[in-house]
């Protein structure tokens, strides 16, 4: 697939999996809005540097970053490190809109929705409330504005997850390799630009960013944000996993394919998920000891306050006074509403099965 890791490649091969399985009002709409979206946005991003070029001085210092598998708590440890107003953070707003002049065009058009309640775009019962003004994670920047996302084939065309004509194409494209260096440096350099901007508009605050795809990527990262703070967090691969595919059922992911697509997917799925586990492990192999940290999904469970105090002393800062009397009240995570999840067993996979292919995971946390 010559040129596929660009931008336009990626979208030529989305349109070739959509076609391929006869997704054709999806295409003809994606065909259409998709390269609007990204011509209106790349004029305003231009304009940025005409109008508001002093965003270019600002310096992305020790920015963190939390990551791990979906359903391992990190979008609940992003949102509530987020309480403490300590930090830049940027919600779905943003990445949809991240130029500041485009932003201030919208104004109108932003309160207008609000007004009429259609800011809400996922709600909360399906996996995370998703609205306009809610804290979203990094990686639907890079998914919106260059493709260059995992949730390509998660979430825009799955199908291209097993497609034997593609699916080499979809578990190579986003990884750090040689092939893909200069694909992924240019995007950490976008998502740099954006954050840049975000922090000008957040009074200079550190920079706390959410994005479990990132791990595939954490060298072209480095070498963008040498000082990175990265926080991992690792649950129990058979919980993970029940959660994982429970949530899709309750998103419906199955009017979008057949059962036996359904059941293809799945098992490409569990192979990126053990993929993802040894990403992280991997990691700890070549960043230096100061720059992660690893968290445990049982311990935000049991300690919550210890697991936060233990992040802001590897961030480099203190917890404000409110934020601390926030914690006091959610002293573990045992009070969140838990979803209705299936058994391992009712997705065709055994606790036996997960338990020896994720064997490094359990040896390494749960021994």
């Amino acid at each position: 697939m010559m040129g596929s890791n660009t931008t336009f490649g990626v979208f030529i091969v989305c349109l070739q999996v959509l076609f391929r399985h006869k997704r054709y009002i999806f295409l003809i709409l994606f065909f259409i809005l998709f390269p609007l979206h990204i011509i209106i946005n790349r004029l305003f991003l231009f304009l940025d540097h005409i109008l508001f070029s002093y965003f270019e001085r600002e310096e992305i210092k020790k920015p963190v970053l939390i990551m791990g598998f979906n359903r391992s708590g990190t979008t609940f440890f992003h949102h509530l490190l987020s309480k403490s107003k300590q930090f830049t953070t940027s919600t779905t707003w943003d990445f949809v809109v991240p130029s500041i002049s485009l932003k201030k065009c919208l104004r109108f058009f932003r309160h207008l929705l609000l007004i009429l309640n259609l800011d809400q775009l996922e709600k909360k019962e399906k996996g995370h409330k998703v609205g306009l003004d809610d804290i979203e994670e990094d990686e639907m920047l890079i998914f919106l504005h260059k493709l260059d996302s995992k949730w390509i084939s998660n979430n825009l065309v799955p199908w291209m997850k097993y497609d034997s004509k593609f699916k080499s194409f979809t578990r190579e494209l986003y990884i750090d390799s040689k092939n893909n260096e200069k694909r992924n440096i240019d995007s950490m350099r976008f998502v740099k630009q954006f954050w840049k901007r975000q922090t000008v508009q957040h009074n200079h605050k550190q920079l706390l960013s959410k994005s479990n795809p990132f791990v595939f990527r954490l060298k072209s990262i480095m070498k963008v944000f040498p000082d990175a703070k990265i926080i991992f967090i690792v649950r129990d691969p058979i919980e993970t996993i029940t959660s994982f595919f429970s949530m899709q059922e309750r998103i419906k992911y199955g009017n979008m394919m057949t059962k036996e697509e359904l059941d293809l997917y799945r098992i490409e799925a569990y192979q990126e998920i053990i993929d993802w586990y040894q990403e992280t492990e991997n990691a700890k192999q070549f960043l230096d000891k100061n720059n992660f940290l690893v968290l445990k999904y049982d311990d935000l469970k049991e300690d919550l306050y210890g697991s936060v105090d233990q992040s802001f002393k590897f961030i480099g800062q203190d917890m404000n006074k409110e934020f601390e009397s926030l914690l006091s009240e959610k002293s573990s995570m045992k009070h969140i509403k838990k979803h209705q999840n299936k058994t391992i067993n009712d997705f065709g996979f055994t606790e036996k099965q997960i338990k020896e292919d994720f064997a490094f995971v359990y040896e390494e946390y749960f021994s």
